[in-house]
């Protein structure tokens, strides 16, 4: 899990260079030319902005999960009820399907991040199905919905592994 926090700060690091990246022209373009650059750019800039956006909801997402593992010890230890607990992973759930409908319903600007914005929505997809079954597994105590989240951990991963492959970074 570690891993996966570096990974994602590592993205995070590219995203942002690649935002100011562009090569240099030499030739002198039209005032008319340079406005529409201008405008593209500013496009391409806010489609970049939102794909940051979900970016650091997937990492804050992953950082409350961190969170749950102390959560189960306090639990465990009597400092905490159980319904602290489910709480945590209904909260999960809700934010994880909210960022999902946020991503299917965010209008891009441009087509310059078409392929990372379809690996993007699969993952925060692969994560939304996956945090809402560990929420039904742990309400219901439902031990075959835990394989099943077990299962769904593995596809997200992999979908996030797309998403890394996406920007490019191994």
């Amino acid at each position: 899990m570690k891993k996966l926090l570096v990974l994602m700060m590592a993205l995070a690091m590219t995203l942002s260079l690649a935002a100011c990246g562009g090569e240099a022209d030499t030739d002198a373009p039209s005032t008319q030319q340079q406005g529409a650059d201008t405008d593209e750019q500013a496009k391409a800039d806010a489609d970049f902005a939102k794909l940051q956006g979900f970016f650091d909801r997937i990492i804050e997402n992953y950082e409350d999960q961190q969170a749950i593992g102390t959560l189960l010890e306090e639990v465990k230890s009597g400092q905490k009820e159980e319904s602290n607990l489910l709480d945590a992973y209904k909260q999960l759930a809700e934010d994880a399907n909210e960022m999902l409908q946020d991503v299917q319903s965010t209008a891009w600007e441009t087509n310059i991040y078409d392929d990372k914005a379809e690996v993007l929505t699969a993952c925060i997809e692969a994560l939304a199905q996956y945090q809402q079954t560990v929420y039904e597994a742990a309400e219901e105590n439902d031990v075959t919905k835990l394989e099943t989240a077990a299962e769904l951990a593995t596809d997200y991963d992999e979908k996030l592994t797309a998403v890394l492959d996406a920007m490019g970074i191994e």
